[in-house]
């Protein structure tokens, strides 16, 4: 992979921001991470039941296969933890980027400050994973990110490179 080299003046521009930069920590930890963590699984829980019942009184259930509808009413409980447990899948497929974005600035409040001063970059790595997960989704964000991390975060030229 050929990389173009930067200019003089993007190299003068990168460097000294990467320098002087003051090196911020996001106002979160591992207890505001915790709380989150637990009012996400009592508000799924919560909207799981009122799910399960909405559907229950409106009669949903039985627009299923025939089958798998005899199946769910001879099985209730299997058929509730099933429930539950897609419910809890799919918001959580719903949640990812937000809970991507969190584990990178527990990182940034937590990591050491030779280690967070390593990235030669404008914006720092951690900063532009929050950026493209932001702008391109989480899948293309991440991707985007382990390519500027571990492809482009070597050598020791600096560099502007946002998303």
């Amino acid at each position: 992979m050929h990389v173009k080299m930067p200019s003089q003046e993007e190299q003068i521009i990168a460097e000294k921001y990467v320098l002087d930069r003051p090196l911020e920590r996001p106002d979160t930890d591992v207890k505001k991470a915790s709380k989150s963590i637990l009012l996400y699984i009592f508000c799924t829980f919560a909207i799981a039941l009122i799910l399960r019942f909405l559907f229950e009184w409106l009669d949903i259930f039985s627009f299923l296969p025939e089958e798998f509808f005899k199946w769910a009413t001879d099985n209730k409980a299997l058929f509730n933890i099933m429930f539950f447990i897609t419910t809890y899948f799919l918001s959580g497929v719903c949640c990812l980027r937000t809970a991507a974005i969190g584990i990178i600035k527990l990182y940034q409040h937590y990591a050491p400050e030779d280690i967070r001063r390593r990235c030669l970059f404008k914006p720092t790595c951690s900063e532009y994973a929050i950026l493209a997960i932001k702008k391109y989704g989480l899948i293309i964000g991440l991707i985007k990110s382990y390519i500027r991390l571990f492809k482009k975060c070597r050598g020791n030229i600096y560099r502007i490179d946002y998303p």
